[in-house]
């Protein structure tokens, strides 16, 4: 976990020892004027090879909040490259109404490295749906069913559950994490209301709630009171299965996932025992965010009225050459990892935005002192978690159906936060003002009821690309160190550096889309494993 202060900066030297290529992601962080340092392999950055450094050296600026960390090359975060980011903020203004903090993070968790899940998925003829997660982890820490395990495996039955002790009479607040490749959570703590203060860096206006939607990404702050008797109590992580699509073609299809996570709130002075205490008997809908009508900024702002530029980004599936591709208007991203977009237009680049590939899914606007808006189209039955980098936006409606309805925009006191849930079939309106730092912001889509997020589709192709203000782009330099990771051109280096020297040929046949699954340079990760076994 990553502790800072509001406004300071923060410097982190990222050692790869993983024997593979890496880039680290800060989730959330707008990264104004640093967007060379947002983590994004193909878009933001070139790789970091294996057996070298890279120095990340931001601020969050004016940022504060709950955020998350983790690898943005292929799906190694799903293997565990990944943790919090705490920015606190010496004047929040619910500073007084908790005493002490707890960070949990929800996620799924499977058996098989990611890199074979993924093959898997997009294999040549595949029919079925996102790989079956095994078990799912608050904190880290999950259960499985040892019966189930495959035989000569090594399965610890009834591991430590994840356990946060608290005394009675204090205020705690805990900041919830979704860090998962596809589940959804349902969060609750048995006889323990929710109060919800922060969502994804923006305070809001308290409101109570006892069971809480969580889609992948998404980050909540909720106080708990601990005015109960001294006892054991659970907390709840419930897996939404009605969001999971499952076919029996479908990888881990006879997955022992136990959908109902658990862990245990336990006073001070309570026994070492399981609780015996019953959920809510509330009922909420599935597979779609806390209402957004409920989530009033503090202080509150209101979204720009006029939006000087717009966009529709249309979500859809197709099978190309009979490998399964998530689309963004009819077109799957492929990222160039040897020369990524920032290279191609910031300062020393040679490119204009017009310049880019078709497949490089870019969305170009430079009006100054403007406004975008953004309608995101779901062309296909599954639930979508969409996020952006670089700025949070305000939800201005949402409803059934591919065309949006102006009349439902909220041009007064909307939700905002950087990561929304788009229904099957429906859509989605979301604005933000254009400053005038200029970044190149990734759009990833995240896909959740029965796609992932994530990871599974984010490999598929499922992400735009955001070009800000590209007329000042070309003025803003780009950091020597941060170049210095791509690789030549050619064979001279006077430096003999190991990663500089590996060949554009390397990097252009490391990450082809096209060529799903040919993925043959994986070296095991030695990341720590929360689950079973």
């Amino acid at each position: 976990m990553i502790r800072a202060n509001k406004g300071d900066q923060i410097v982190i030297h990222v050692q790869n020892n993983l024997g593979d290529f890496t880039t680290i992601h800060w989730h959330g962080i707008f990264q104004r004027g640093t967007t060379f340092y947002d983590g994004v392999a193909g878009q933001t950055q070139c790789l970091i090879a294996t057996g070298t450094t890279f120095v990340y050296n931001f601020t969050g600026g004016e940022q504060y909040g709950t955020y998350w960390w983790h690898s943005h090359f292929r799906s190694q975060y799903v293997d565990g490259l990944r943790g919090a980011l705490i920015i606190h903020d010496p004047k929040d203004p619910y500073l007084n109404d908790y005493d002490e903090e707890f960070v949990m993070t929800l996620s799924d968790w499977h058996h098989e490295e990611s890199e074979s899940l993924v093959k898997k998925r997009m294999a040549k003829g595949y029919d079925g749906y996102n790989p079956i997660p095994d078990s799912g982890l608050i904190s880290g820490r999950g259960r499985y069913d040892c019966s189930k395990a495959p035989q000569g495996s090594k399965c610890v039955p009834d591991n430590p559950l994840a356990i946060y002790v608290i005394e009675k009479g204090k205020r705690y607040r805990f900041r919830v994490i979704n860090t998962s490749a596809e589940a959804p959570f349902t969060f609750s703590i048995d006889q323990h209301p929710l109060r919800i203060i922060e969502v994804e860096g923006e305070n809001v206006k308290p409101i109570t709630i006892n069971k809480i939607n969580i889609a992948v990404g998404q980050r909540y702050s909720v106080i708990v009171n601990a005015d109960k008797e001294v006892n054991n109590f659970w907390i709840r992580a419930t897996i939404v299965k009605q969001c999971i699509h499952v076919t029996p073609e479908t990888i881990n299809v006879n997955s022992s996932l136990n959908y109902k996570v658990t862990g245990i709130l336990r006073y001070n002075g309570a026994p070492d025992a399981y609780p015996t205490t019953q959920e809510w008997d509330e009922k909420i809908l599935n597979c779609r965010d806390v209402d957004h009508n409920l989530l009033k900024l503090n202080p509150p702002r209101s979204p720009p009225v006029t939006p000087t530029d717009n966009f529709t980004l249309r979500i859809t599936f197709d099978n190309i050459d009979g490998v399964g591709h998530a689309l963004v208007n009819g077109s799957p991203f492929k990222p160039e990892v040897n020369d990524p977009t920032a290279n191609k237009l910031m300062y020393g680049g040679d490119e204009t935005p017009s310049m880019l590939d078709p497949d490089q899914n870019a969305f170009v606007y430079d009006t100054q002192n403007g406004s975008v808006e953004i309608n995101l189209i779901n062309e296909n039955m599954a639930t979508h978690p969409f996020h952006l980098h670089g700025h949070n936006f305000y939800i201005m409606a949402h409803g059934p159906g591919t065309v949006p309805d102006p009349i439902q925009f909220n041009l007064v006191d909307p939700a905002v936060r950087d990561t929304i849930t788009v229904a099957g079939a429906s859509w989605a309106v979301i604005r933000y003002t254009v400053i005038l730092i200029i970044l190149v912001y990734g759009l990833s889509i995240v896909i959740l009821r029965y796609f992932s997020q994530i990871q599974w589709h984010v490999e598929m192709g499922m992400v735009g690309q955001l070009i800000e203000r590209p007329s000042e782009l070309k003025g803003d330099p780009i950091p020597p160190q941060v170049k210095s990771i791509c690789p030549l051109y050619n064979d001279d280096d006077n430096n003999n550096n190991t990663a500089k020297k590996r060949s554009l040929e390397v990097y252009k046949n490391y990450y082809k889309r096209s060529d799903v699954p040919n993925h043959s340079r994986h070296v095991g990760y030695k990341f720590m494993r929360g689950s079973a076994y």
